[in-house]
This record gives structure tokens, C-alpha cells and sequence, in this order.
């Protein structure tokens, strides 16, 4: 549905899909000949712990790498031609973002997720200019909006990491520079029980954010990464002391706040470390009864 004024390609990566995945990607080579260009693994490589995000990466040709994970969409038909447009006036800035409609297939509820931050804007356009601080206030990259500067994403050392997730890679991308937010929706995020992450909760959740950021900044060590091993490490705590679980134990946590407490950098986040050990449920009751 994608309307464009520039030719495009498009990289699929089929990771031995078993649900006929791979029969519709062939109809659509024969149907649009060179326009895709497929990898059929014989074998899940995600299962065997191969990180399967640079595989597409390395083989890009365009200036700009646009992502959408398999089972989101995009929704704007002109989402490719106002990034490009944006990225090709705007050399300073890295990569762009949008707002998304987050879809439980399960449920049938949806929602509108569109951020709004007070910061620079660019002339004509509904949207505004971040940075990685601004990155600690929400989630402003979410992948399936996502339009990346090609060099930027190949030049990351994904090797490098063990816990590589999304966040390294507009991490490294955007360090440094500035990216830009479209204050409007461009796609579907789908959250389903086949999901990888999307429907995973507590440790599992709880445990791969703080491995995720713990690695990210104890490779980098500036002001952002420490804030997000911060957070991480805090609700990581915060969880195990209410929840049980195999592994979950008292030197564990005791571990947890140590690194916790060594991680801050100011009273506010002093404050976070010892509402750790108040209930998620106790915190939210009386964020909700509380007149401020």
C-alpha cells in the first residue's frame, strides 16, 4: 500500500516459519519479481540464540532501512515517503519515529499511543525533535515506525552484545545526534499470545530489561544508559521481593539493591530505590487516591 516517489526493497528474513509464512512470501516474489529479496532458514536460528537482527541490515542497498516486525503493519500509506522526505532535508537528524495503535488480538482493545514532548519542531511538520534523555520519558522508538539511516544501523557492533534488543540499536543510532517523532499514528502493534515479547510479563519481562540495560551500560557508561540500568534494576527488585520463583532469593535482591543504591544520582532516585519495597499494587492505589 506504500506510495512512494523513489524505488524500494524489500528484505524479508523467514526464520523456518510452521505457519505458511514462507508459501505467502513466495506467491508475493513470483507476483512483484525483484522487488523482494528472502532468506528461508531451514532451521530456527532465533531458538538457537542467533541474533537475527543484522541479517537483513548487512545486505541493505538503500540510504534509509524502514522495520516492521511480522506481525505489525503499517497503516499510512505515504509512512515511507514523509520519513524519507524528512530524513532527506534534515541531514542532522538520525532516524524517525511514530505513534502507533497497540491491538490485544484477544481481547479485540485498542489504543491510541502517540507521545507528545515539549521540544524543538520542525517547521511544517506535527512532531517534534529528541534526544536520548528524552528517551527515559517514554517509549519513542517503537521499531514497527521506525526509519533508520542504513550506515548507522550497520556500523553497530551486534556482536558486542548478549542481551541485544531494540534499544541497542536506536541507542547507537541516535547517540549523540537528534531523531524525530511524527505526532500521528503510521501502524499496528499487535500484541498476541505468539508474540516474542509483547505478551510476556513479570520476571521474564522484569529479568530481560535489566540484563538488556545492565549490558548496555556497563559497555557505554554515560548519563542515559546508567538511568535505564537504574530503573531496571529497581523494578527488577521490585519485583522479586514480591513474587516468588525459582532463582529468586534473599542474596539475590540484597545484590540488587546494592547495585541499585550504587546507581543513583540523586534523592529522587533514592526515593524510587525505597519505594521498591512497596507492593506495585499499594503504589498505584495510592498514586490514584492521592489529590497531587
Amino acid at each position: 500500500m506504500q506510495e512512494t516517489t523513489f524505488p524500494v526493497e524489500i528484505l524479508v528474513h523467514d526464520d523456518a516459519s510452521s505457519d505458511g509464512t514462507a508459501d505467502v512470501i513466495r506467491e508475493y516474489e513470483q507476483r512483484f519479481r525483484g522487488l523482494f529479496h528472502v532468506i528461508y532458514q531451514k532451521e530456527n536460528q532465533y531458538s538457537k540464540g542467533v541474533n537475527v537482527s543484522n541479517l537483513n541490515f548487512q545486505r541493505a542497498r538503500g540510504q534509509y532501512i524502514a522495520i516492521c516486525d511480522g506481525d505489525d503493519y503499517w497503516t499510512d500509506p505515504l509512512k515511507l515517503e514523509k520519513q524519507v522526505s524528512l530524513l532527506d532535508s534534515h541531514p542532522d537528524i538520525a532516524a524517525c519515529f511514530a505513534g502507533f495503535l497497540r491491538e490485544e488480538v484477544v481481547t479485540g482493545a485498542s489504543a491510541l499511543e502517540i507521545f507528545d514532548i515539549d521540544d524543538e519542531s520542525v517547521e511544517g511538520i506535527a512532531g517534534f525533535c529528541f534526544t536520548l534523555e528524552d528517551m527515559c520519558k517514554g517509549w519513542l522508538t517503537k521499531t514497527l515506525t521506525a526509519m533508520v539511516r542504513a550506515d548507522l544501523l550497520i556500523e553497530i557492533d551486534i556482536a558486542s552484545y548478549r542481551h541485544y534488543r531494540d534499544i541497542h540499536m536506536f541507542y547507537h543510532a541516535i547517540r549523540g545526534r537528534k531523531a524525530f517523532y511524527f505526532r500521528e499514528a503510521h501502524g499496528v502493534f499487535r500484541v498476541h499470545p505468539g508474540g516474542v515479547n509483547s505478551m510476556k510479563q513479570g520476571k521474564v519481562n522484569a529479568n530481560a530489561a535489566y540484563n538488556c540495560y545492565r549490558e548496555l551500560f556497563l559497555n557505554n557508561r554515560d548519563q542515559f544508559t546508567r538511568r535505564m540500568c537504574f530503573l531496571a534494576t529497581a523494578s527488577l527488585l521490585n519485583y522479586n521481593l514480591f513474587n516468588a520463583y525459582q532463582g529468586n532469593n534473599f542474596l539475590l535482591n540484597l545484590r540488587l539493591l546494592g547495585e541499585a543504591i550504587r546507581l543513583c544520582s540523586s534523592i529522587s532516585e533514592l526515593r524510587v530505590v525505597f519505594n521498591s519495597f512497596i507492593k506495585r499494587e499499594v503504589k498505584d492505589y495510592i498514586k490514584k487516591m492521592s489529590p497531587y
